[in-house]
């Protein structure tokens, strides 16, 4: 992904290595998992959360794109999104 969206046009690429975003499917969902689950994707919010408004987060799993919709102002999308965007 990081790849292919550097060479886009007009488009600037960080990728943020934080690891798990803590969903991990349905494991997010379960009440006595929920606290850990928020627990795991807290660096990965952080680091969301400190982005300059209007950064695009690109996300390829459904799970994680559900937690950082959850936990962060940021409507994260999935790579084709953003592919199918750069071709219009």
């Amino acid at each position: 992904m990081h790849r292919l969206i550097s060479r886009m046009p007009d488009r600037k690429v960080i990728y943020l290595d934080t690891g798990c975003c803590g969903m991990a499917g349905a494991f997010g969902m379960l009440e006595e998992k929920y606290d850990l689950s928020r627990e795991v994707a807290k660096p990965l919010v952080e680091k969301i959360r400190a982005l300059p408004y209007g950064t695009i987060v690109v996300a390829s799993g459904t799970s994680c794109r559900q937690q950082i919709n959850h936990l962060t102002p940021v409507r994260a999308r999935h790579m084709a999104e953003v592919i199918a965007e750069a071709l219009e």
